[in-house]
């Protein structure tokens, strides 16, 4: 059965800081607007501030739904559910702020040494409800890792918007150049506007703050395992949970024909022994 509290309560706060992906859902005010839903990820991109308070780092992606819909209502709910151990489902409901690339509450939350590659804005969530349900339909899920297929890509649009920048006087520039295959450049053409014309992005594009340099992260097939993950990852990209799994049945078959051929072979020279023991007793 549901439960709502006003806060989010400790035992959950622990649980959700385990999770490893999460959805968060807006929509704009229009009745015939876009009813928005984005399944997040990537480690150590969600924070909880205290009992009503979270943020996450909102990265780069092909649409900016949720801060568009952000500026105009503030509405928003953020939901996380279990894949492994009992099932669960928790629900935070609240109003959104939202902190851009460049401004000053985005460089104190998220300062350069902890940002990922692409990270584009800080968005802040009051919460003022909390809801629990039970996710007994939900399926379980074995996580193999977190993909790095958006860091990757976000890198090297960094660095051109980088060095762009670098060739220019800093005190000179207004804007900055915009390399048109750079980050800022994609913000300024995907993220500044939602699907039914809201304003998202405001500042990020036109910031002239540098973005740091960053060197492209060894990766392996576009995933990127977690430490405590890594060790239950094999080459093929399973993790041995399912392979013993899978090895249960054909284990199970070899088990019984080897059965069968000891009992089949060793059957009657048991019976021989037993008649021999039965002759020397008579």
């Amino acid at each position: 059965m549901g439960q709502f509290f006003e806060e989010i309560p400790e035992n959950l706060i622990t649980w959700i800081l385990k999770q490893q992906m999460f959805w968060v859902s807006t929509a704009p005010l229009k009745s015939d607007g876009h009813v928005n839903v984005s399944p997040k990820g990537l480690e150590g991109s969600f924070h909880v501030v205290d009992s009503r308070r979270v943020w996450y780092e909102d990265l780069t992606g092909s649409g900016n739904e949720t801060i568009a819909h952000l500026r105009e209502n503030g509405r928003i709910t953020i939901l996380f559910n279990a894949f492994e151990g009992l099932p669960r489902i928790v629900r935070l409901f609240g109003k959104g702020t939202v902190y851009e690339y460049g401004t000053p509450e985005y460089e104190e939350l998220l300062p350069p040494s902890v940002r990922k590659p692409g990270s584009r804005a800080v968005i802040m969530v009051d919460v003022y409800k909390v809801g629990t349900s039970c996710g007994y339909a939900v399926p379980y899920y074995d996580f193999k890792g977190h993909r790095s297929k958006l860091v990757d890509m976000s890198i090297p649009m960094q660095n051109l918007d980088r060095d762009a920048e670098l060739a220019l006087d800093p005190s000179t520039l207004s804007e900055p150049p915009r390399p048109k295959k750079g980050l800022k450049s994609y913000w300024a053409e995907n993220n500044a506007t939602s699907l039914d014309g809201l304003p998202a992005l405001l500042y990020a594009q036109t910031s002239t703050r540098l973005f740091n340099p960053v060197s492209p992260a060894p990766k392996k097939d576009g995933v990127s395992a977690t430490p405590k993950d890594a060790a239950k990852v094999t080459k093929g990209g399973e993790t041995v949970a399912t392979i013993l799994d899978n090895l249960k049945v054909p284990l199970a078959f070899t088990l019984g024909i080897l059965t069968a051929t000891m009992y089949t072979q060793f059957l009657p020279k048991i019976h021989a022994a037993i008649d021999t023991l039965q002759d020397h007793v008579a």
